[in-house]
């Protein structure tokens, strides 16, 4: 039988799976769309619906043609989006739905009224706002009757292993996301633990680890190693050759995440300082190590900008960067940038869209340069910047990211997410090894 993993990525807009030999070669991929139900700003799911997609997903792999007939799955790595999660009662069963990162729905306020700012960024490295899982459970315990019965919470990895037969953990990466750890000390936060009750799992594990067999996966799947792997920017940047000490990933999607991983822990005044500026810190997928995460709207804002100048296509899109790099961008002008749209100014007789689109990129470039020089104050001197997302195939983004940023290698790896997923899962399964924080991860039956 052929040794191979698989690596799933329960992502914000797609649940996606790839099959891996241990030569790092992608034999066969399955996705569906995430499963969440939208009302305006908010978005939630089902619990168990998530994880019928899951199954589905896992069945549509096994069931391609491009699936190997001697397949034996030895490991599966799962990754997710953080602060979303599911709220367990007393019978395993799911109490409330996962409610999105993004969707507003929260209850800082209660948090405000026992804990200050800065205890709250000190201790969990996040802004006190409605984004970290806390404030969610806060407002589900109060707007789900049976969301009060819940005696344990764990984020979407960590309950898709969980449901596919692993055991309850928290993963650290996770874990740190949830504004119910100390990410200094590396202990559940009893603070945060006594508004919403002691709700996190005993173990805490790294990417990587045994977290049990697989059960109720497709048959050929039966009794792989389980892992969950940490947030999913983490294990793109791990797929990537990225997440290690002195690197930069600059992960340009819909949302732009700048990565650098360092050695912990941070002293709290630098997670204050940190934070006050909106740069997350947690601990990584690399142990004893945490990632400081800068978060911006640049693909986001682009991808508004290039709606409204009615640019559809890939050929489109390239013609309107190639232009962009020859024009002049005069006066037009972004401000007011934000989650929820952004101004343009200065459109006089001059103005035209590649002009916009040249001004529109080389702001939100400066953007995020300042955001990385603020960042790389508390990290290890820069040696290597890595780049990855769709926005990497926009010469004019390229083109000022060079202005920016120097030399950097721009990363040919497709769904990192998953990739990433199931290096880890080798590494669960003991046929890989875990790689020195210094080092890139290696497949073990890579061509040298």
């Amino acid at each position: 039988m052929r040794e191979l993993v698989v690596g799933i990525d329960a992502g914000t807009t797609r649940v996606k799976a790839l099959v891996v030999d241990l030569g790092g070669a992608v034999l066969a991929e399955a996705a569906q769309t995430t499963p969440w139900q939208r009302s305006g700003a908010e978005a939630q799911m089902d619990a168990d619906e998530l994880i019928d997609v899951v199954t589905s997903v896992l069945t549509n792999l096994t069931e391609s043609e491009a699936w190997p007939t001697d397949a034996r799955i030895i490991g599966i790595g799962v990754t997710s989006m953080a602060e979303a999660g599911v709220l367990i009662g007393p019978h395993n069963e799911p109490l409330a739905p996962i409610i999105a990162f993004h969707d507003p729905r929260g209850r800082a306020d209660l948090i405000k009224d026992v804990i200050d700012k800065e205890t709250f960024h000190g201790h969990v490295g996040m802004r006190l706002n409605n984004k970290p899982s806390v404030a969610k459970i806060l407002w589900l315990q109060r707007n789900v009757p049976a969301a009060s019965r819940a005696i344990c919470y764990l984020s979407v990895a960590e309950w898709i292993v969980h449901r596919l037969g692993g055991e309850r953990v928290s993963e650290i990466s996770l874990v740190s996301r949830t504004g119910l750890f100390d990410v200094v000390e590396r202990v559940p936060w009893n603070a945060t633990l006594d508004l919403v009750g002691p709700l996190l799992p005993g173990p805490v594990t790294v990417a990587g680890d045994h977290c049990g067999e697989a059960i109720n996966v497709p048959e050929s799947m039966r009794g792989a190693a389980l892992t969950p792997t940490g947030m999913d920017h983490h294990s793109a940047a791990f797929a990537c050759g990225a997440a290690t000490t002195g690197t930069l990933f600059d992960s340009m999607g819909t949302a732009e995440a700048l990565l650098r991983f360092t050695p912990g822990p941070l002293p709290r005044e630098e997670l204050i300082r940190l934070t006050e500026r909106d740069v997350a810190v947690m601990w990584s997928v690399i142990p004893d190590h945490v990632c400081l995460l800068g978060a911006l709207v640049t693909g986001l804002s682009l991808e508004r900008i290039r709606r409204l100048l009615g640019v559809e296509t890939f050929e489109q899109r390239s013609d309107l960067a190639r232009k962009a790099l020859e024009a002049k961008a005069g006066d037009v002008k972004l401000s007011q940038i934000e989650h929820t749209g952004l101004s343009i100014a200065g459109v006089d007789d001059e103005a035209s869209p590649e002009a916009l689109w040249r001004s529109s990129v080389t702001e939100l470039v400066r953007i995020g340069s300042d955001l990385l020089s603020f960042m790389e104050a508390a990290s290890a001197p820069r040696q290597r910047t890595v780049l990855a997302g769709g926005w990497v195939h926009d010469v004019m983004v390229i083109d000022a990211k060079h202005e920016a940023m120097g030399d950097f290698e721009v990363s040919q790896v497709n769904e990192a997410g998953a990739l990433g997923a199931a290096m880890f899962g080798a590494i669960a399964a003991g046929a890989m090894q875990r790689p020195a924080a210094d080092e890139t991860p290696r497949w073990p039956h890579a061509a040298v």
